[in-house]
């Protein structure tokens, strides 16, 4: 399975999007989820005018998605901002600034927010489910 990065980028009105690997495989979307949809329809497009990328792809794909912070909880909308803030060691109403875009987060505190995420993850992919 080859992976892809998908680069989701917006702006007051809109999100954008480009797959890193393949030129001018672009969308946009009002909304993350929309533009998410449009970059897979696009990918289908250029894999059926492209033979080269539709063999590259023919065992599948799958997206990295590379957001910026306010995007994070678009993308993961069941993590708790309070609760990432706690395992983060992070500030709840600064992270919701940050969220929200009213502020803009230095490179450290970016940092700490993908830590707390990824501490997420691990805590996700540590569990099993068991049949009762």
């Amino acid at each position: 399975m080859k992976q892809l990065t998908a680069i989701i980028e917006r702006n007051k009105d809109a999100f954008f999007a480009y797959i890193k690997e393949i030129d001018g495989c672009v969308a946009g979307g009002r909304t993350y989820q929309e533009v998410k949809l449009n970059l897979e329809k696009m990918l289908n497009i250029v894999q059926k005018e492209d033979a080269n990328l539709k063999k590259i792809l023919r065992n599948g794909y799958k997206f990295k998605f590379e957001v910026d912070l306010e995007s994070v909880f678009d993308l993961i909308p069941e993590v708790n901002i309070s609760q990432l803030a706690k395992t983060g060691n992070l500030n709840p109403g600064l992270l919701r600034q940050y969220v929200s875009g009213s502020k803009k987060a230095s490179e450290a505190q970016t940092e700490k927010v993908m830590k707390a995420i990824k501490a997420v993850g691990m805590k996700l992919n540590s569990i099993s489910l068991t049949v009762s």
